[in-house]
């Protein structure tokens, strides 16, 4: 995949040690297997990020994903089958409480089982594809879902636009490299010495486009 390859290319030219947190590619079974647990195709892109790298270390501090967690497909698996029951069930999903941002892009729900996490901050919120779009949405546009994230808006239309934005954020001034716990991290779009979280730095009026 041309986009995860700039990408990778970006982020390990400023901060080479994430590279040995990279995970091989996956298998052609270990990707037919999580379709046919989601009962879902995964759309060539997606397909393609796996075969070159099944996700990132877990455990490591720093993500992959500008801080993010690149979940491995059994990761996947398992965060989509959690999400599932709530996705079922009605009384979690009533649309009162939800926004879409832009309006009408993505469903007012809690969870659906056609939201597809990639990637986590280890807190229950993802980052992820979405194949079941509101009536001006697009099938496989990126969003935020998960724990805390009633009010979702639209990343990017797809998954190469959404890698090909993290590295215009790598080759930004918004980009830099802190230290946590001893440990280098990454930071974004702030001098502080916390950062922004990811999906806040995405959503605001001033981040990378």
């Amino acid at each position: 995949m041309v986009a995860w390859n700039n990408y990778k290319k970006a982020l390990f030219a400023k901060m080479p040690s994430l590279k040995d947190t990279l995970n091989r590619g996956a298998t052609l079974d270990e990707l037919r297997a999580a379709e046919e647990e989601t009962g879902i195709n995964f759309p060539t892109e997606l397909k393609a990020l796996y075969l070159d790298n099944n996700g990132d270390d877990g455990e490591a501090l720093c993500g992959m994903m500008l801080g993010f967690h690149f979940l491995d497909l059994s990761e996947l698996r398992a965060e989509w089958r959690s999400w599932k029951d709530i996705a079922d069930d009605p009384s979690h999903n009533e649309g009162a409480r939800f926004t879409s941002k832009p309006e009408g892009c993505i469903k007012k729900r809690y969870a659906d089982t056609k939201w597809i996490p990639i990637c986590s901050d280890s807190g229950g919120n993802f980052i992820g594809l979405d194949l079941d779009p509101d009536v001006s949405g697009c099938p496989g546009q990126i969003i935020n879902f998960g724990r805390d994230e009633d009010d979702k808006f639209v990343i990017a239309e797809n998954l190469g636009q959404f890698i090909e934005r993290l590295t215009r954020i790598v080759n930004s001034p918004d980009f830099y490299i802190g230290e946590y716990d001893g440990e280098d991290v990454i930071f974004l779009g702030t001098d502080s010495e916390e950062g922004a979280h990811l999906t806040d730095y995405l959503r605001g009026e001033d981040s990378v486009k």
